[in-house]
């Protein structure tokens, strides 16, 4: 769900609905000249959620999708944006206390996306207890680690669920969203074949999209006829998806990453009706079928292990190395 901004742009922008109908209540304005906006979300505006009229529009939606629609869950697109009281970002601000009083939408699944541009905006384990979020730590530390980066520490952590981001904070494991690739960035695929962005497409001059994406091609920039480097990629695959589904948390698996699928080297494609984001699910050569049948094991491993979903801090389980060389000692509790 996007409450974080409208389509009205900054200042300067378009005259769509809000802005016509309360400006001043809709969106967040600078304290000292309200004519123009706060942006913290990038786009210009930032919808201001803290006002009463504007926070029971977001819940009357909400409501709508939820009864009308029976929608049982909600992820929130810059859910720090939602939080984001007049003196900062506050996980007791109204829209939080809203949704746990609701009797509606308090019994349904919530995962906020822990950030936003503004001041104090990342907000990664600052969510209200009862709350999902997406974890961005797992996925850069699982990334550098099959990179093979020195991470073996942060590594053990995020394998039992980010007890350093949630423990102390009164959330519960599952509290961690864990992923490795999401509908912004790399697909799994790519992740392992391009060491850069090829958005060449989107029309900005490759300009667009994050830089810093720990991939790695393994010898050659995209598709490849070497037996090896193939070789390669597809057990990097296997390692990061055996990863996330052996992780304490909550899964969450990038749709067509079970099969492979690649954006050919495009990290930014919102902005693409072509075969760069469409998902192709049948006729799946022989690598793709094999890579879905060996995920299909690891989702049914996961559901009948009741030891690969954490359900406390407090159970004893700690991690060891095989190879003690790695590292000095265990984890417990991580």
């Amino acid at each position: 769900m996007v409450y974080n901004h409208t389509a009205e742009g900054n200042e300067l922008g378009p005259t769509l609905s809000f802005k016509g109908i309360d400006n001043f209540s809709y969106y967040r304005t600078m304290p000292d000249q309200h004519r123009y906006y706060i942006n913290d979300t990038g786009t210009g505006n930032t919808v201001n959620t803290s006002h009463p009229r504007v926070l029971q529009m977001v819940m009357d939606s909400l409501r709508y999708w939820a009864e009308s629609m029976h929608v049982d869950g909600f992820r929130f697109d810059l859910g720090t944006i939602l939080g984001r009281e007049p003196e900062g970002f506050d996980q007791r601000g109204g829209f939080f206390d809203a949704v746990t009083q609701d009797p509606v939408l308090a019994k349904l699944k919530l995962i906020g996306e822990p950030w936003d541009i503004g001041p104090g905006g990342y907000q990664v384990g600052g969510f209200p207890p009862g709350w999902g979020e997406w974890n961005d730590k797992y996925r850069d530390t699982v990334r550098e680690y099959w990179k093979g980066d020195n991470v073996t520490n942060d590594f053990a952590a995020r394998l039992l669920g980010s007890g350093d981001l949630y423990d102390l904070r009164g959330r519960r494991p599952w509290s961690s969203v864990n992923f490795i690739t999401a509908h912004d960035g790399f697909t799994l695929n790519d992740l392992v074949s391009y060491n850069d962005k090829h958005n060449e497409a989107n029309g900005e001059d490759n300009n667009d999209g994050h830089n810093d994406n720990r991939s790695c091609n393994y010898g050659a920039e995209g598709p490849t006829d070497d037996e090896g480097i193939n070789a390669i990629r597809e057990q990097q695959k296997r390692n990061f998806l055996t990863t996330l589904l052996f992780s304490h948390g909550t899964p969450m698996l990038l749709a067509g990453d079970e099969f492979g699928r690649s954006q050919m080297g495009n990290n930014n494609g919102y902005c693409q009706d072509s075969e760069i984001s469409w998902v192709h699910w049948d006729n799946l050569p022989e690598t793709a079928n094999a890579l879905r049948e060996f995920t299909r094991h690891l989702i049914q491993l996961r559901a009948t292990q009741p030891l690969l979903r954490r359900e406390s801090w407090r159970d004893g389980l700690e991690i060891r190395w095989f190879n003690a060389g790695l590292m000095a000692g265990f984890f417990t509790g991580a």
